[in-house]
Parts: structure tokens; sequence; C-alpha cells
């Protein structure tokens, strides 16, 4: 049977220290006692442990929590960070990517929810920039979920 690891410590000790900032009031930085922050601290006790153990299956869950707590905290204060759904399927992409990079295995299906993720994010700047053609991509920007359904289960009948 497999030991634990070190990751029952981290996250011992990372919670730990959360609370105990809050009990005793020290404000490290703003917002540091929201849920966003939580979040973070997690995906960031997944990634120490993918590192430090060299656990190749925490680099995701470590990516999207880190990546969804930084995202929530940004969103609301930068007029440039993506505040759009496009923005998780973006932070799963990456993640997705960076643990196909370290497995050597499933690079595609990384880049294809990072190029879907791209897609969702910079889809009203395509559609606005083909202004000659403009009619007919209207019509595409109302039905390219369709698109997406139908090239989904094309794939998986074809694997059939």
């Amino acid at each position: 049977m497999k030991k634990p690891g070190v990751f029952p410590a981290y996250f011992l000790l990372g919670i730990g220290a959360y609370f105990l900032l809050q009990k005793m009031h020290i404000q490290l930085f703003p917002e540091q006692n929201s849920w966003q922050t939580l979040l973070a601290l997690f995906g960031l006790l997944f990634l120490l442990q993918a590192a430090i153990e060299k656990i190749d299956s925490y680099w995701i869950p470590g990516i999207i929590l880190f990546g969804l707590g930084l995202h929530f905290h940004l969103a609301d204060k930068y007029s440039f960070w993506p505040d759009d759904p496009a923005a998780i399927t973006l932070i799963i992409g990456i993640s997705l990517t960076i643990h196909a990079m370290k497995t050597k295995s499933g690079y595609f299906q990384g880049l294809l929810v990072l190029a879907v993720g791209l897609f969702l994010h910079f889809t009203n700047q395509i559609f606005k920039s083909a202004g000659q053609i403009q009619k007919g991509m209207d019509t595409v920007q109302n039905f390219w979920p369709v698109l997406l359904l139908i090239a989904g289960a094309l794939w998986l009948w074809r694997k059939k």
C-alpha cells in the first residue's frame, strides 16, 4: 500500500496557517480571508505535492484550483483580466497541457481545450473583424456551439 506522502502535512500546515491568521486578525494582503484565497491555497498545496513528490496526477488539480483562485481574485480588480467563462476553459486547458508536458502524453486533449478556450475568449473580436462577410458570420456566431456538439458526436461515432 502506497504511503500518503507529505500532502496531509502540507494540507494541515496550510489550512492551519490560513485560519490562524484569521483568528489572530493578521492581514498580510487584502482579501486574504476570502474563499478565492482558500481555493488558491488548495491549488498551491497540490502543486507542492506534485513538485516535491513527483506525482504528475497532482498537477491538474493544482493548476486548476490555483488558477481559479487567482482568476476570481483578479477578475474583479483588473479590467484587462478576462471575466467570462472562457477564462475557466483556458485554465483547464493550461493545466491539461502542462500535465501532458510532464507525462509526455495527452497533448491533443490539452491543446484542444486550450484552443477552444482561446476561441471562446476571442470570439467577439474574431467575428467583429470579419466585417465584409458579417451576415454569414452572424449565422456562424449564433450556431457555433452546435458545430462543437456535432464535432464531438462525430468524434464519438468515429471511435466506435
